[in-house]
Parts: structure tokens; C-alpha cells; sequence
């Protein structure tokens, strides 16, 4: 694709998938292999998601905060250890070649998928005081390092696995877990994208117009109260990570890079 019809095919799934995110979660599934789907190098997809996300999750950051739904103290600890390992994470990604990443991506999805589309039980209720001292420290730790490094390598349904760590080890409801998961996600895309700028791998002339689509899409979204929306959102955002895969599979099966 030339980078016109990149930004004509791009543009529209990134407002989708924000609009998904906003509304229900389980968009970030599409939004990498969407770059891939255009032909774009590998690394230069990586690089201009992940620019595409600091935006997308500093919207969400600065309305979460300004609301007091963030218990900043976890979240600055856990975002400045996920900050680390998602550098480290994007350092791995930039030494690998194409075909490996692809594979990665390729055999992630499946369960990334499952964990987006069957997660539903979140708390309600705050027990986080339970978790105290030592072992509070140190599930911070390991959320921290688990969430930056998987992040930084591969990316589809970070928002999920975050929210699936604060709830589960270190036991938030929904409302906290999801104001803390904007801060891990602005914390890990940002020093992903520091990286990839670095490098020299951010291609603006994509990247720019798609984030705007995309904090459109995002805000859309989180203006609308929807009840049955997201019956119909869910399996189309399946419908469409199926289509990108399937497509990328096939790719790598006729010896495409």
C-alpha cells in the first residue's frame, strides 16, 4: 500500500477499535495486526501503534486522575518498573527480525483473544488493604515486570492483562483497576515509543493522522452509554482480529516476510 491508502484503511479501524476500547475493551487485539495487514515493516507497525497509544492512553489518564479513580501511589510504582521493562521489551523487538515478530504476534493472538472476550468477572469491591508489606511490594514487582515486558515485545490486549493482574494479585475493583491500568498503559507505550523514535522507526506521515482517529474514536466512545453494544461490538472485533491474522498466516505460509 502507498502511505495514502495506508492512512485511508488505518484511520477508520483506529476509530473503531478506540471507540471498542472506550466502550467495552478488547480493541487494542486489532490495532497491531491492522498495521501489519497494510504491508508496513514490522518495526515501523510497532513504532507507530505505539505512538498511536500514548496518546489514546493519555486521554484516558488525564480523565481518570481529574476524577480521583487512581490510587497513585501503586500505580506511579508499578508504571516506573512496567516503564523499564517495556524499554527493554522494544530494545528485544528492534534486534528481531520480521518473520520471528510475525510469528510471536501470530501465536499470541488466540489467547489473547480468549482473555479479552471471556474476561468479565471483575470485582466490585476493594480488598487491596488486605495485601500489605512485603508481598504488596513485591506483586507490584512482578505486575510491573510482567506487564512491561509483554508490552514491549508484543502489545495486543496490554489493557487486559493489566486490569486481569490489579484485580486478581493485588485485588482493585473494577473502577480503580481501570484508572490504575491508564497509567501503566501511558507509562509502557511511552517508553516503547522513546525507543522506536530513537531508532528512527516512526513513520509521522501515518502515525499522526491515525492517533487523531483514534483519540476521535476514544472519545466517541466514552461518551456513549451503551447496554447492548457491546453484544454486537465484541464478536465484531473478533470478526475483524480473525480476518488479520488469518491473512497474516497465510503471508507467512507462502515464505512472505
Amino acid at each position: 500500500m502507498t502511505q495514502l491508502q495506508m492512512i485511508l484503511f488505518l484511520c477508520p479501524i483506529f476509530f473503531f477499535t478506540s471507540f471498542v476500547d472506550a466502550v467495552s475493551g478488547g480493541g487494542g487485539l486489532v490495532a497491531l495486526p491492522a498495521y501489519l495487514f497494510t504491508g508496513m515493516p514490522v518495526h515501523s507497525a510497532y513504532a507507530c501503534n505505539k505512538v498511536g497509544c500514548v496518546v489514546g492512553s493519555f486521554t484516558s489518564f488525564i480523565r481518570f486522575w481529574k476524577n480521583g479513580l487512581i490510587d497513585m501511589k501503586t500505580a506511579l510504582f508499578v508504571g516506573a518498573v512496567t516503564f523499564a521493562c517495556s524499554t527493554c521489551g522494544a530494545q528485544i523487538v528492534l534486534h528481531l527480525p520480521d518473520r520471528p515478530l510475525k510469528i510471536m504476534i501470530l501465536a499470541s493472538m488466540p489467547a489473547v483473544a480468549a482473555l479479552i472476550f471471556f474476561q468479565k468477572n471483575y470485582p466490585e469491591v476493594n480488598r487491596t488493604s488486605e495485601i500489605t508489606g512485603w508481598k504488596r511490594g513485591g506483586l507490584c514487582l512482578l505486575s510491573g515486570v510482567m506487564m512491561g515486558l509483554y508490552d514491549g515485545i508484543l502489545g495486543p490486549g496490554s489493557g487486559t492483562v493489566v486490569m486481569i493482574l490489579f484485580t486478581k494479585l493485588l485485588k482493585y475493583n473494577l473502577i480503580t483497576a481501570s484508572g490504575n491500568t491508564k497509567v501503566i498503559l501511558l507509562a509502557s507505550t511511552l517508553a516503547a515509543s522513546v525507543s522506536y523514535i530513537l531508532a528512527g522507526k516512526v513513520i509521522w506521515t501515518v502515525a499522526v493522522p491515525v492517533s487523531v482517529f483514534g483519540m476521535l474514536g476514544g472519545y466517541v466512545g466514552a461518551g456513549m452509554a451503551i447496554k447492548k453494544g457491546t453484544k454486537f461490538i465484541r464478536p465484531m472485533m473478533l470478526g475483524i482480529a480473525a480476518f488479520l491474522v488469518i491473512k497474516m498466516a497465510v503471508d507467512l505460509a507462502a515464505g512472505g516476510q
